[in-house]
């Protein structure tokens, strides 16, 4: 019995081992990685609840995934902006998923279970999830669903009330990591269901708290969809008939792919579906047609075929498009909506391969099938190492992939390529006409060669598609700032505020502030800038000039205004913006002259030598001030700050 046992060891060891370097071996080109679309958005920009000030306490209430958003606070933390270490975490957790789907299926006695659990490593699919950062809530949530699952059998074999703890424990993990695992207790039903052949008002008792939790995590998602994650887009109408329709295509879609992934792409072409012909609707009478031939043989091999079938849909079901979700400004479909359901087809094909009867041809199949995905999981995840490889690969296989056409035009533009990102957000705009995303950057383009009309259309375009898209009302906002109206461009960033807390955004809103003469709200703004981005020495300088040099002695603070300018000195300064000229003035408004003077003399010597004479000039003027005891301050109506960056 003991050689017996540490055998069974062994071999659990080896069979985790194995596992772990078929993740390793397929994702290997990840490493080190870059950062893919949303992930930037995610990690690199001003993202409160990841790399901001935010308190990590106030994720678990500002967050639709709360368990994944504070996780990226913790990777944040280590990795800062490092890729390598998230792609790390998420091939981690994509490994430990296959292990938990082996140990979970080999629980439920389904032959193959290792099997399974490796192609469900090595599958294509799963590049889409494990490949992109911002997909953490897919790696994360996978683990406690299938923990959740083992756990709930744990306690049905052993009747422990501390195993069905652990089980809700992990099922509420899995919902706040993602609340499409909010179908769990249905997949218990139909695990009940199959090893018993029906589903027992005891069954319905022991998994009830599951469905209340269910029931309360999918309400609160439905809401926050709707009024954050939707909020201000409009989706394309469509009736309960047209999405029935399209249910259909998306069921044998995911089901093709996971049984034979060849062709996968990013972004694959749009279904226009005709809700008022029958054809429309074969699909789904085909699935439904496949149900009830498995249910007529239920006794037999259909019971198998169901149970696969079932949980194949009922995972799959938040992504058939019933409900209004955020993914569907822009797909119907895409690989990393099937994560979690990919594991039902797959388990469903590998037992009937397990369960052959001649053992050599089971070792050379599951040789060949691992194998196989294998070697394309590999050359997938080449294509997401780098992100214009991923976006070309994209248009090649959908040359009209508008939002991709957008993004890799974005991508040229940062490179400096304005002639190639002219002609993908043109040809973005060929594909969608009102696609505001496109036309926003279109108008950048547009706006920094000098075509400042028809900039300005393309702003108010995307607005009229989108009347909240905070880009859009930012960029318009900018140039009206620039064409001498500063009412009309704050009350558009404002607008941008309210909808992304962008730290630009709240610079510019404080510059304008203080050009119109409202500098209690431009203090204020300044200050805000700062709860997020405590070392922005723009926001730091700015600031202080303002408190410094003020007409308006209610605002002015000398103190508040030298422990600003002193931090900005600290820091390194861009280009253009005379930091030693602010903490002169500063030192000058808190009564501080011969500080203040040595900084100016400073100041003009190092402006000087660096050829900025505008500043050398003017604080040689506000040096007479400050010998003579005196600070200075903006004379009514206000100049611009000759400190800052463009003399915001």
């Amino acid at each position: 019995m003991k050689l017996e046992a540490s055998n069974g060891r062994w071999r659990a060891g080896l069979g985790v081992l194995g596992l772990a370097a078929l993740v390793l071996i397929v994702y290997d080109p990840l490493l080190p990685g870059n950062f893919l679309m949303d992930d930037r958005r995610l990690v690199q920009s001003d993202n409160l609840l990841v790399n901001g000030t935010a308190s990590p306490w106030s994720i678990w209430f500002q967050s639709d995934f709360a368990l994944s958003t504070f996780a990226f606070w913790v990777q944040w933390m280590v990795w800062g902006k490092n890729p390598a270490g998230y792609h790390a975490v998420n091939m981690a957790l994509h490994a430990l998923s296959a292990v938990l789907v082996w140990r979970l299926l080999a629980r439920l006695k389904i032959p193959g279970a290792w099997l399974v659990a490796a192609v469900f490593a090595v599958h294509p699919v799963g590049v889409a999830t494990v490949g992109r950062i911002a997909e953490l809530k897919n790696t994360l949530s996978l683990p406690f669903f299938l923990l959740s699952i083992w756990l709930f059998l744990r306690y049905e074999s052993v009747r422990g009330a501390l195993w069905l703890g652990f089980s809700l424990a992990a099922f509420v993990l899995a919902l706040l990591a993602k609340t499409s695992t909010v179908m769990l207790p249905l997949v218990l039903l139909a695990c009940a269901a199959w090893q018993r052949g029906r589903v027992t008002r005891q069954d319905a008792l022991r998994t009830s708290p599951f469905f209340v939790i269910a029931l309360g995590f999918g309400c609160m998602s439905v809401w926050f969809q709707k009024n954050q994650a939707l909020a201000g887009v409009a989706l394309a109408p469509q009736s309960f008939w047209e999405r029935l329709a399209v249910a259909g295509r998306v069921l044998w879609f995911y089901l093709g792919k996971a049984l034979w992934p060849a062709h996968l792409n990013l972004v694959y072409p749009l279904w226009k579906v005709d809700a008022a012909s029958l054809t429309a609707y074969v699909p789904l009478i085909l699935f439904i047609a496949t149900v009830l031939i498995c249910w007529f043989f239920r006794q037999t091999w259909g019971k198998h075929v169901l149970f696969g079938l079932g949980c194949f849909f009922i995972t799959l079901f938040p992504a058939l498009g019933f409900f209004d979700a955020q993914f569907l400004t822009r797909w119907q479909v895409s690989d990393h909506l099937q994560y979690l359901p990919l594991i039902a087809p797959v388990a469903l094909a590998a037992a009937a391969i397990a369960s052959l009867p001649s053992a050599l041809f089971l070792r050379g199949a599951t040789a060949t099938i691992v194998l196989a995905l294998s070697f394309l999981t590999f050359h997938r995840a080449r294509i997401f190492s780098s992100e214009e490889t991923l976006f070309r690969n994209t248009l090649a296989h959908n040359p009209a992939a508008w939002g991709i056409q957008n993004d890799l035009g974005t991508l040229l533009a940062a490179r400096g390529d304005e002639a190639g990102a002219l002609e993908q957000f043109k040809a973005s705009l060929l594909s969608k006409p009102d696609y505001p995303d496109a036309h926003v950057n279109l108008g950048r383009i547009l706006l920094s060669q000098g075509h400042d009309a028809e900039a300005e259309q393309h702003f108010r375009a995307a607005l009229k598609t989108q009347p909240y898209h905070p880009a859009a009302h930012r960029a318009l906002g900018g140039l009206l700032a620039q064409q001498g109206k500063p009412r009309e461009a704050l009350n558009h960033l404002w607008v941008a505020l309210r909808f992304e807390p962008d730290v630009r955004t709240r610079l510019d809103c404080a510059a304008l502030l203080h050009q119109t003469g409202d500098y209690g709200l431009a203090a204020a703004q300044f200050r805000q800038a700062l709860l997020t981005q405590p070392d922005s020495v723009e926001a730091l300088n700015n600031l202080a000039w303002l408190l410094a040099t003020n007409p308006d002695p209610s605002v002015r603070n000398g103190a508040e205004a030298v422990r600003h300018a002193e931090r900005a000195s600290r820091l390194p300064a861009p280009k253009g913006m005379c930091v030693p000229g602010t903490l002169a003035a500063s030192y000058a408004e808190a009564g501080r002259f011969k500080e203040a003077v040595a900084t100016a003399e400073e100041a003009v010597k190092s402006e000087t030598a660096a050829g900025e004479t505008r500043f050398a000039e003017l604080n040689l003027q506000l040096l007479t001030f400050y010998r003579a005891g005196r600070a200075w301050h903006e004379p009514p109506p206000r100049k611009a700050n000759p400190y800052s960056i463009d003399g915001n």
